[in-house]
């Protein structure tokens, strides 16, 4: 859930045109620690509330001029969902690793009509030395107006180094419009989190 919380926090960055650190604490105003921001972005834990804030005000209402108000309740809400997470088991296995590929069928940020079915595909390249055998992903969180429906864990095929697997989820989409976005992460047959450093996989959904 750290790893799915840390890609908002870097898709904010990107946003807000990728300043350093040490510029968002200089000119932008965050009161925390350059090794602070750069570590609630890693994804390893999850970031404190104040850190928290003190990465997202700067962006968000200093460069991109948003309301505060408004950007504290939903950047708390988000903090609140992320924390609330149960903390899965990891297994961290030496060599095993994981590259994106592409998305298939429908890009991010596609257009699609409120409440209708649509299956989104991700390919995966097993980059590493390791087989994934019995792996899955797992949805890990998802933010928007209200939920996408979709399956908790999508079977990945069992893929040796160096080939590619084809994933796919249905999903029924939300009813609000609006943008959703849902992000899902590796774990084995016994729900153990697997490549813990590494961002999550998502869809991003523009609902009308």
């Amino acid at each position: 859930m750290a790893g799915s919380f840390a890609h908002a926090l870097w898709e904010l960055k990107q946003a807000a045109g990728d300043p350093s650190y040490d510029r968002m604490r200089a000119e932008f105003g965050a009161v925390a620690s350059k090794s602070a921001l750069a570590d609630a972005a890693r994804g390893h834990r999850l970031p404190s509330w104040d850190i928290t804030w003190e990465f997202v005000r700067p962006l968000a209402v200093g460069v991109l001029g948003q309301e505060p108000r408004a950007v504290r309740r939903a950047w708390r809400l988000k903090w609140e969902a992320a924390a609330a997470q149960p903390v899965l088991a990891v297994a961290a296995i030496p060599g095993d690793r994981s590259t994106f590929v592409s998305d298939l069928d429908v890009p991010d940020g596609m257009t699609v009509p409120a409440g209708t079915r649509i299956v989104k595909t991700w390919v995966l390249h097993n980059s590493g030395t390791v087989p994934w055998i019995g792996r899955y992903l797992r949805r890990a969180a998802s933010f928007g107006p209200d939920e996408c429906l979709t399956p908790q864990e999508v079977p990945i095929p069992a893929t040796r180094p160096g080939e590619q697997a084809r994933v796919s989820v249905d999903v029924r989409v939300a009813q609000s419009p609006g943008y959703h976005q849902v992000y899902w992460k590796m774990v084995d047959s016994a729900g153990r989190l697997m490549l813990p450093g590494q961002r999550a996989v998502f869809f991003l959904l523009h609902v009308t």
